[in-house]
Order: structure tokens, then sequence, then C-alpha cells
């Protein structure tokens, strides 16, 4: 290897093509994050409106979830047979609709039934933009493409953020909803100037000319080797996302309850704006994810991540009654407590083979997100007799379970996709 090509800056072996799959995977999965989460910070004054209770908000953010691993499992199977940058076009639209009808909501019915749109979209998205990205980037450079890809969650989260609070109070939360159409706009961009994987054209290719007969994808990954696989992938995802969704749903629900009822006593405006620092620092998790853990391994990088945010979470739900303390901590407690999905995509993608890529990943993705929907349920019900701070704490040792889970899964960092 020569003096140059050691020094030679990373982001110099990228290929304008590989530039734009992840520029895909990150206009996809920052506008997936941007319909999800706005809901979070409309359930305080869609709660004012229609006299409801954290029970019956906690279960329209459940089914969401619910329905997003639903959309992720089939969305997954079809794009192991049609293409991954078909089904994240696909997925783009459908949860972009979903979010602009929320707005035309008349009751919690309707909503909810609109938010079921809306999950069904975005559990496929995330799959097909992983696995294009994954299929396109050099082995050594994976983990920080798809972190840079996954960071794009916190600008969704940024932008949800800030646009909630200054909307709901000169327009009213349905025109929040209204905006989630904007995201279909992407899909513009992807289908001009974004081709289909190689390796998953050529695998296609390879498969018609055997003239073997086609697996079915969501079968195979319980068969042979991949059901150790998927069964400690599942299990390891559904530990994470129970304690995710419990914190991360209602963090703002909690900052806008009064302190009476166990919460910060924010108002709605602040609850939103409160949680922006928050935001910044998941984003700096999630790409620094991706670099530490191209650097030092997969299962080192996963640990340390859990062990920090199951430590930080309790600090930062009693500094919420301190509002500078709560502020400087933010950045730290998001850096942790959700840097650590910068590595979903890479550890998932490369622990199954090109033909059930998107499958395997999406399911064992979804279905976490699955048991996280039921969760969100769980603690908005445990809210109404403790409180929702107390309710959220479930989160802290969930996360010191799953630094411990990970290191059943095989370490991956630089493997070579088959």
């Amino acid at each position: 290897m020569s003096i140059n090509s050691t020094i030679r800056p990373w982001y110099k072996e990228i290929t304008n093509y590989q530039w734009k799959t992840l520029m895909a995977g990150f206009l996809g999965w920052g506008m997936d994050a941007f319909d999800f989460i706005i809901y979070n910070y409309l359930i305080v004054a869609i709660i004012k409106e229609w006299s409801l209770s954290t029970v019956e908000t906690g279960m329209v953010a459940s089914v969401t979830v619910l329905a997003s691993a639903v959309g992720g499992v089939f969305f997954g199977v079809l794009a192991d047979k049609i293409g991954r940058v078909k089904v994240l076009n696909i997925t783009i639209i459908v949860f972009s609709i979903g979010s602009f009808l929320c707005g035309i909501s008349s009751g919690i019915w309707w909503l909810m039934a609109f938010r079921i749109v809306v999950g069904f979209g975005m559990g496929g998205e995330w799959g097909a933009g992983a696995a294009l990205v994954s299929e396109t980037w050099p082995k050594e450079h994976r983990g920080k493409a798809l972190a840079i890809m996954q960071s794009a969650w916190a600008i969704g989260g940024l932008l949800a953020a800030a646009v909630a609070g200054p909307v709901i109070e000169a327009f009213g939360w349905r025109w929040v909803f209204f905006l989630g159409i904007t995201p279909a706009i992407v899909t513009y961009f992807i289908r001009r100037t974004v081709g289909e994987s190689e390796i998953w054209v050529e695998k296609q290719e390879t498969q018609a000319n055997s003239g073997k007969k086609d697996s079915v994808p969501l079968i195979e990954i319980f068969k042979g080797s991949l059901l150790r696989t998927t069964l400690l992938a599942s299990l390891f995802m559904i530990v994470v996302m129970v304690g995710n969704y419990s914190f991360n749903t209602w963090l703002p629900t909690y900052l806008a309850t009064p302190v009476e009822k166990g919460g910060a006593g924010l108002s709605i405006m602040k609850s939103s704006l409160y949680v922006i620092p928050y935001w910044m620092g998941c984003f700096f998790g999630y790409l620094s994810f991706g670099f530490i853990s191209d650097k030092i391994g997969r299962r080192k990088t996963f640990s340390g991540f859990f062990l920090m945010a199951a430590a930080l979470i309790p600090v930062y739900i009693k500094a919420a009654l301190y509002p500078t303390i709560f502020l400087i901590i933010a950045p730290l407690v998001g850096f942790f407590v959700m840097g650590f999905f910068g590595g979903f995509g890479a550890i998932l993608s490369e622990i199954y083979p090109t033909r059930v890529r998107v499958t395997g990943q999406g399911f064992c993705y979804n279905v976490g997100r699955g048991a996280g929907a039921i969760s969100i349920t769980l603690v908005g019900a445990l809210a109404v007799t403790a409180g929702i701070g107390k309710a959220m704490m479930i989160a802290s040792g969930l996360f010191f379970v799953a630094a411990i889970l990970i290191w059943t899964l095989p370490e991956t960092v630089g493997k070579e996709l088959e």
C-alpha cells in the first residue's frame, strides 16, 4: 500500500453513486422520523381537545408502531423480490399520505386508522434504505454510512420539535399533520438519480439463470443456521425497542404534564423546544456510533452506549424539574439513549445474506417495534397511577439487559456481504 493511500481521507474513496444511495436513505429516514415523531408532540393538545386519557393516546401510538412492524415484514419481503429502490419510494409515499390524512381526523378512531397507514409505510422504509446503503458502500465504511443514514432520524426529530410548538400555537395541531405530506417530494429525487444495488441485481440474475424455484424469504430466515440468528436478533431488538419507546414516546408528554400528576410542568411550547438539545445529542450519537463501531467493533460499541443510557435516564427524568440542569445534560443523554440506533443498520445487514437481507433485518427490527408498541400503552396505563416519570424508568433496566444480549450476536465489523 502506498503512503498516499494510507493518508487518503475515507470519504475520498466513496463514489458518486454511493453518495446518492446514502442521500436517498438519509432523506427517506429523516422524513420518516418527522412523520412518526410529530405525534409525540401533539398528544397533550389532542388530549385537551378530545378529552382523552394517556391510555387512549398511548393506544394511538401503539397501533402506529404495530402497523410499522407489519409493514416492515411485508415490505421487507417485497424489497427482496422487486428491489430496494422501488420499495423505498412506495413506503415514503404511503406514510406521507397517511400523515396528511391524520389532519382531517374527526375523532380518535379515525386518527388511529390513519396512523396505522403512517406506521405501515414507515415500517418498510428503514429496511429498504438500510439494505440499499449497506449493499453499495465498501465494507470498511459501511458502519459510517449507515450511522450517517440513521442520524437523519435526529434531523427529523429536531424538525418535529422545532415545528410542533409554533404551528400548534398559531394554527392548531391538525396543520402539523398536514405538513407530513412533504416527504413525498423526496421520491422524485430517488426515482431520477438512484439505481438498484448491483449485488441485488446480480443475485436476481443468478437465481433466474439457475432455473431454481424462488424461495420464500420469510420462511428461509427460520431455516438452518439463520434460525438461531433470527431468534437472537429478534430478542435483542425486542428488549432495545421496549426500552426506547417506553422513554422517548412519553418524553414530550412528561415534560408538558403538571407536576402534581407526575410530570415536569412545562407548557406545550416549552416541552417542544426543550427537547431540541436532546435531539442534537442524538444526531452526534448516531454519527459517532458508526465511526467508533468501524474502529473497535459493533458489540463493544453497543454495550458501552447501552450502559451509559441506562445510567443517564433516571438522572435526566429527575433533572426535568430543574430546567438549567436539564438543558445542560440533554445532549449527553440524547447521545447515548438514541445514538446506538446508528449501529442497527450495519449489524442487521451483516448477519443476513443478500437473498433475504431486507426480510431478515426487517423482521427483527420490526418485531422489536411491535413489542415496543405494546410497551407504549402499558407505560401510559402505568402513568395513570404511578406518574409518567416513574413509568418511564423501565427503560433504564432494559438497557442494562441489552448490554448483555448484544454479546449473543456475532461480531460483524469488516464482513463481506454474501
